[in-house]
């Protein structure tokens, strides 16, 4: 897909992770097609293979459930690129990410041979998520690369003597639903409580991070619906939630990161 608009290219890009999900129709008999598909995905450059037991809480009703399930990883023998398969949804990972257009070309095929594999009509839910690790320079605190409307709340401010700031704020874009949220943290747990099980390693090492205030910028954008399930159509839809989420990050980092992130290192 043409661009409108040229790529952000940061030569000290703080962006540790990028993932999306396709969720579909659960397929009961997924676990037969999975010798068939972890061949497709060897001769895809992602020769490393595990099986997982996992619980869903899902609510029906007023009632919340817990079940059982599998998931099936697939990772590149770099480890800086994922392939998740469960019974209802495909996820591709990676914490070596260089612009959006060789993102969807890894996808891409990957989104193919789900599709042949499981001859799923429709996707149900249809995600793209970026995760930012902004760390402090020598003479800047990682929230002042974040616009004052994002950072919260200092200690001077409040007379305390510690204190760790979180900004969430969701919004409904013509593509579905955006969430952007920010914490603080320090030491090794550098992504969100949600994704630590991820299967990837990051550039930067996390004992690094040990004594570090550092922030997290997460941004989520979801859209939800019926859509056929054709990659090639599935692709443009990220391409549509790509384009909201660069606004997001673009609207909560300043200027001045930016320009320091475009730097070589």
């Amino acid at each position: 897909m043409p661009r409108k608009e040229p790529a952000l290219k940061l030569e000290r890009s703080p962006l540790a992770f990028v993932l999306s999900q396709v969720r579909f129709p659960a397929v009961l008999k997924m676990e037969d097609r999975v010798p068939d598909i972890q061949e497709a995905l060897r001769k895809q450059d992602f020769p490393r293979y595990n099986k997982e037991d996992i619980q869903q809480v899902t609510f029906s009703g007023n009632e919340l459930k817990a079940e059982r399930d599998k998931r099936w990883v697939f990772v590149s023998r770099s480890r800086h690129e994922a392939v998740i398969l469960s019974s209802n949804f495909v996820v591709y990972e990676t914490s070596d990410y260089d612009v959006f257009e060789t993102f969807t070309e890894r996808f891409s095929p990957v989104l193919k041979l789900i599709a042949d594999a499981t001859t799923t009509e429709f996707v149900e839910q249809l995600g793209l998520r970026y995760v930012d690790l902004i760390r402090p320079t020598e003479n800047k605190a990682a929230c002042e690369f974040l616009r004052e409307n994002v950072r919260g709340l200092s200690q001077e401010d409040l007379g305390a003597s510690s204190l760790r700031n979180q900004f969430s704020t969701q919004a409904h874009t013509e593509q579905g639903d955006l969430f952007v949220r920010s914490f603080e943290n320090t030491g090794p747990n550098m992504v969100p409580p949600d994704l630590v099980s991820t299967h990837l390693r990051f550039k930067t090492n996390p004992d690094d991070l040990k004594d570090e205030l550092y922030r997290i910028l997460d941004i989520d954008h979801i859209s939800k619906g019926e859509f056929d399930f054709h990659p090639e159509d599935l692709i443009q839809k990220l391409w549509d939630l790509h384009e909201f989420s660069s606004k997001a990050f673009e609207a909560a980092v300043t200027e001045e990161a930016i320009e320091f992130w475009k730097r070589e290192a």
